[in-house]
């Protein structure tokens, strides 16, 4: 049994990719002028929305795919998957915390990520509950957990990377977001192309005939505003950040002034 894409929501899902990388690089480069304030909420912050980009991506691109038969999902097994990214986003965000970044630190990061959205992404296949149970071309699917592992690592590199401070920062930040968004979709479309339906395959799911486009709309609209949400809270952070920087130093040269006076 063979199915097909929709154009648009593949395209809408390659560009959900891109703005969700594009707000976790800008949310990972708070990690380097946090300083002594706790980093646990900055890493769990980036975490959720890593990880919700990837899984909305994920989702899109998977309502995008039509079988001639209707599919539902299990929905705590889809509830699961997105926990799944989040935590292989958060263990990701890890060595961004570092002043310096390892080649070790950076492989072992980039595994357990690549390895956490493989498992994402196979666990949400898993919740379509198509009956006989979806095969899989193992070559595929090890191409897959590559790619995925490939992309972890260059995601981190990336991020890594844009704390180095120049002109062209914004540009080098939406780039490095498309890099990333394009290699999770790649490593999506790859898993998409090694299952196989058996003809006769029927979901035995209870949400079998939700609406596509109902469906792809409340995750893209929900997503977005999380993702500007966040992009707003980094901006703000930034601007706090810098006035009280300025405060500081301020303090710093009136004192040093008044030393300077009294001698």
């Amino acid at each position: 049994m063979t199915g097909y894409y929709d154009p648009s929501l593949v395209v809408l899902s390659c560009l959900l990719a891109i703005f969700a990388s594009f707000t976790a690089l800008d949310i990972s480069d708070r990690l380097d002028v946090i300083g002594k304030r706790p980093l646990l909420p900055w890493i769990a912050f980036g975490g959720c929305i890593m990880g919700l980009g990837i899984w909305s991506m994920h989702f899109i691109a998977m309502l995008a795919f039509h079988l001639p038969i209707a599919v539902g999902y299990n929905i705590p097994v889809t509830l699961l998957s997105l926990l799944i990214a989040i935590v292989a986003s958060a263990i990701g965000f890890l060595p961004l915390c570092r002043y310096e970044l390892r080649w070790s630190q950076l492989a072992g990061a980039a595994v357990a990520m690549g390895l956490g959205v493989a498992g994402m992404h196979y666990l949400g296949m898993w919740a379509m509950d198509i009956c006989p149970a979806i095969h899989y071309q193992t070559w595929l699917v090890v191409l897959s957990v590559i790619i995925a592992i490939i992309a972890s690592g260059a995601a981190l590199l990336l991020a890594f990377d844009l704390r180095r401070r120049s002109a062209m920062r914004r540009t080098r930040q939406i780039s490095s977001a498309v890099v990333m968004g394009v290699a999770v979709c790649g490593m999506h479309y790859c898993g998409m192309a090694a299952a196989h339906f058996e003809a006769g395959s029927y979901s035995i799911s209870d949400l079998r005939n939700m609406p596509v486009p109902w469906l792809a709309g409340i995750v893209v609209t929900f997503s977005l505003l999380i993702f500007a949400a966040s992009i707003a809270i980094a901006m703000f952070d930034a601007r706090s950040s810098a006035k009280a920087r300025a405060m500081a130093d301020a303090i710093l040269d009136e004192h040093m002034s008044r030393r300077g006076a009294t001698r």
